[in-house]
């Protein structure tokens, strides 16, 4: 039996149109009833798993910003949190720069991003509050930096994402959110890691867990948990680690996936 089943948020629980099937509801909801820890591992923001999975039974501390922070989401109250070293995020804003790429910088209480970033008037919706265009990111250093995220052409991203993990290797863990985003955080930090920070916690074994994905970012606790599984509209090198591939997110692959992996085996 599976005593913990991680989510992925975007391009996995998500369709397409940003929401959450009644099918997919219903299968997660006889999760938990069977005793399964719901944990949803984003890159976003507290504020938008509030909003988004509202109506979720999340019955556990839930991971963000890719695994920066565990934290309990009624109350905020981060359990777990590693923040992007002082001395990378100068350096990397100005290498975002070089590599045109908008950059966005998460504090404690807002997102900020660059004059002109494209679309991201309409990343949040309200009650999440807008991300604020200031003229230079830069001019939010010395607060605090949850995560860097650099904005490009899906074209050319997945590219320049290798050859930034060459150049800040040791220094930040480098990580591609979706095919427009990149991410730049504590190099201690990834969803694996905090997932099995989470586990511990919980005391659950490794061989207890399973984990939905579909990008780079989720490679992390695919490879961790018992059971990784990746969804039918994964990237190739998101499926070559997982041991089950699903269908995707815009025919109910989580669902499926829990009816197929997860229910079957629950007590009767």
């Amino acid at each position: 039996m599976y005593r913990l089943l991680a989510i992925d948020l975007d391009g996995t629980l998500l369709t397409p149109q940003r929401i959450i099937t009644s099918r997919t509801y219903a299968a997660l909801r006889q999760a938990v009833a069977g005793g399964v820890k719901l944990v949803i591992a984003s890159g976003q923001t507290l504020d938008v798993l509030r909003a988004v999975c509202a109506n979720l039974p999340l019955n556990v501390p839930q991971i963000i910003y890719n695994g920066a922070i565990i934290a309990d989401i009624q109350s905020g109250t981060a359990l777990y949190e590693q923040l992007v070293p002082d001395e990378h995020i100068l350096s990397t804003l100005a290498l975002l720069r070089r590599m045109h790429l908008h950059r966005v910088y998460h504090t404690h209480k807002r997102v900020y991003v660059d004059e002109g970033t494209p679309n991201a008037r309409n990343w949040y919706h309200p009650p999440v509050p807008p991300a604020i265009e200031v003229p230079e990111v830069e001019s939010l250093y010395p607060q605090p930096c949850i995560k860097l995220v650099g904005v490009g052409n899906a074209a050319t991203l997945r590219e320049k994402r290798e050859e930034l993990e060459r150049m800040l290797a040791g220094q930040l863990y480098v990580t591609q959110a979706s095919r427009h985003l990149l991410e730049f955080l504590h190099p201690e930090v990834s969803k694996g890691h905090a997932l099995a920070t989470l586990v511990r916690i919980l005391k659950v074994r490794p061989e207890e867990v399973a984990a939905i994905g579909d990008n780079h970012n989720d490679i992390g606790m695919l490879q961790f948990a018992g059971l990784g599984i990746a969804m039918g509209n994964a990237h190739d090198e998101v499926k070559a680690v997982a041991d089950h591939v699903t269908t995707s997110n815009a025919e109910e692959g989580v669902a499926l996936a829990i009816e197929e992996k997860i229910l079957p085996f629950l007590p009767r």
